[in-house]
């Protein structure tokens, strides 16, 4: 029988509620493969995105043919609040998961590849370590002497890493013949090097899958309405992937005013037209992601895609 599966995900434990009964078992493969075996495989299963400690489950779920969603952890959060449900433990979340997956819109999360988690967890890493660099710059600002040779010291080493990331990403990319073209077409856009190209790639893996309302909304660069009844709010973004958007920021700044005319003109017109600058420049990003996005689905370079 097709049932509304929900998992609550912790590092050692899933907590599940299937409807009728709660249960716990361990977060491996042996006892995800054991618990679900008698189960109907047209069941939905529905488990929030646990930092890395989800993603097990959901490969080996949707290795046994189970089609899973993945959801972002206000989604049932809110979803709890709407049904009046003030209490969170993990039986708890299980059973919201559970309604969640019965009440709303199922949509099936395909579980990333190898590579592609390699690649994001590389990207994520890279970005801490160029964010910790801006923080101990910004504070050598006001160092002298020996803290002064110490923030130095710290700076130097954290070059290193970056470029040993850096180089690990593309020894990554290098692996896939199909990452390898879709980085290469990124390229082919005016603005966008391969640091950028490898990051869409890495933190994006919807771009060429999806619509270009969906991979907007999905990066957190849609304009939101704020409306009720005759009150008209500012549109502003929010959610998505806060790490895509601050990662697209100096690339779509260049971009917007050097390197793509094209992008320049849409800049300069909304600047003239008295949008503030960070308006633009995201105005600019979400311009990007769908056109990347259209690259990756046509499999054409930038100058013959359709966009």
């Amino acid at each position: 029988m097709s049932l509304s599966i929900g998992i609550d995900v912790a590092k050692a434990k899933l907590d599940i509620f299937d409807g009728n009964r709660s249960f716990i078992i361990g977060n491996d493969e042996k006892s995800i493969r054991e618990a679900f075996k008698g189960y109907c495989s047209d069941s939905k299963i529905v488990l929030e995105a646990t930092g890395k400690y989800h993603r097990l489950a959901h490969r080996v779920l949707h290795s046994l043919g189970f089609k899973v969603m993945v959801i972002d952890p206000y989604q049932g959060r809110n979803f709890a609040k709407a049904m009046k449900i003030t209490c969170k433990t993990d039986k708890v979340d299980a059973a919201v998961l559970s309604r969640f997956g019965e009440t709303m819109k199922f949509t099936e999360t395909i579980p990333s590849t190898e590579i592609q988690a390699e690649m994001r967890e590389l990207s994520r890493h890279l970005d801490d370590l160029k964010r910790v660099k801006s923080e101990v710059e910004a504070r050598r600002d006001e160092a002298d002497g020996f803290i002064d040779k110490s923030l130095l010291s710290v700076i130097k080493s954290l070059e290193k890493e970056i470029k040993k990331t850096e180089s690990q990403l593309k020894e990554v990319v290098s692996k896939s013949d199909e990452l390898s073209k879709n980085v290469s077409l990124l390229q082919t856009m005016p603005g966008i090097g391969s640091a950028t190209a490898i990051m869409l790639c890495s933190l994006v893996s919807e771009l060429g899958k999806t619509s270009p309302k969906e991979i907007a909304s999905l990066t957190g660069l849609a304009p939101m309405n704020n409306d009720s009844g005759k009150f008209r709010g500012k549109r502003r973004i929010k959610g998505g992937r806060h790490d895509v958007r601050r990662s697209l920021y100096m690339p779509v700044l260049g971009a917007a005013t050097i390197h793509n005319p094209r992008l320049n003109i849409i800049y300069t017109r909304l600047v003239d037209a008295g949008k503030p600058k960070k308006v633009a420049l995201t105005a600019c990003a979400r311009k990007v992601v769908v056109w990347a996005n259209a690259i990756l689905t046509q499999q054409q370079p930038w100058k013959e895609t359709n966009v």
